[in-house]
């Protein structure tokens, strides 16, 4: 007959067994849920089976699939946008103070001053006319292909700050390079800046393309755009001259519209002049040609008549120049003489 002891150590064997029992059951039920996945609205789900990345992707939902190490998925946020900022060429005040210190306690930099330990620090941009400037923007991005973008990013805690985040800032900073270094320092501080923003745009997303990120800019925004500060004065100078300059040119362009206009309106006056003598000229024409067919005609019916007429009149012209009266013998039609007496005179 068991003692007292063994009957209570078969009593531990047995609470121990369905301890070992429930833990097994709830260990099993647990590793069966670790093929469950929470896709949310904004997120495209990838399902990750033994390392290769299956082509049905999840939408939102509770996905529920083989456990792990079979399934694993991988939630990607397609649906909402990104931005990075790229400050390379504008390092803000509390960066500048450590590059700063950092050289100023190298010994090779001991005998620099400040001015010329701050342009070590400071990056900057070179423009086509050789001025630098600093420079930061923001840019805007989608994740547009969430399988490349998983490729290049790789596995990460927070699949939306990844190594491809890195590699995107790098371009764009690149392409930055690129943009300015084809463009005036005055254009880049002035009107180019929207000219900046869509070439950086078309350059990186050509490079995002050829890497396969699986990223699409969305947009390009400068931030500041300054010159350095030691340049601060002859840069003042320059847009001071620059503004003249444009005034002078704006003035100049209002007077030669003047002058163009009131040109113009002496053109048109001049032009309005001659179709009034054109017209008139024209129509005296047509009256002298009207009046000389009408006296052909009446030559001919009555030829001596009108030649005396028009002889007549052409004397009474011609007295009012004369000095002293004049004596003019013609003959008529049947070759009769007779005498015509001009008296000079003005006539009535």
């Amino acid at each position: 007959m068991p003692t007292a002891v063994e009957r209570e150590a078969q009593a531990i064997k047995s609470e121990a067994k369905k301890i070992l029992l429930i833990v097994v059951i709830v260990s099993l039920v647990i590793y069966a849920f670790t093929g469950t996945a929470q896709v949310k609205p904004e997120e495209t789900g990838l399902v990750i089976r033994f390392g290769k990345v299956l082509p049905k992707t999840l939408t939102e939902g509770l996905y529920w699939g083989y456990p792990w190490p079979i399934d694993r998925v991988v939630r990607i946020p397609t649906g909402v946008s990104h931005s990075l900022v790229v400050n390379n060429f504008n390092l803000s005040p509390e960066k500048l103070s450590e590059g700063l210190t950092r050289l100023g306690q190298d010994q090779r930099f001991a005998t620099l001053s400040r001015p010329t330990l701050s342009a070590l620090v400071k990056p900057y941009l070179v423009t086509a006319d050789l001025n630098v400037i600093h420079l930061d923007l923001t840019v805007v991005y989608r994740i547009t292909e969430p399988e490349a973008y998983y490729r290049a990013a790789g596995d990460a805690p927070d699949m939306s700050q990844t190594r491809v985040q890195g590699i995107a800032t790098n371009i764009i900073a690149n392409s930055l390079i690129q943009t300015v270094a084809e463009m005036e320092v005055m254009n880049v501080l002035g009107d180019g800046q929207s000219a900046i923003q869509q070439a950086v745009a078309g350059l990186a997303q050509e490079k995002f393309k050829a890497l396969k990120l699986g990223i699409e800019v969305d947009a390009v925004q400068i931030n500041k755009a300054l010159v350095p500060t030691d340049l601060q004065g002859d840069f003042d100078r320059v847009t001071t001259v620059q503004s003249e300059k444009n005034t002078a040119i704006a003035i100049a362009q209002i007077e030669a519209n003047q002058i163009v206009n009131e040109a113009q309106a002496e053109s048109s006056k001049i032009l309005r002049k001659a179709q009034t003598y054109y017209h008139a000229t024209r129509s005296q024409a047509h009256g002298d040609a009207d009046r000389f067919k009408a006296l052909i005609k009446e030559y001919q019916d009555k030829g001596e008549v009108v030649r005396d007429r028009l002889r007549n009149e052409k004397l009474a012209e011609i007295a009012p120049y004369l000095k002293a009266p004049t004596v003019h013998a013609i003959r008529d039609t049947q070759g009769k003489q007779k005498l015509i007496i001009i008296i000079p005179g003005k006539p009535e």
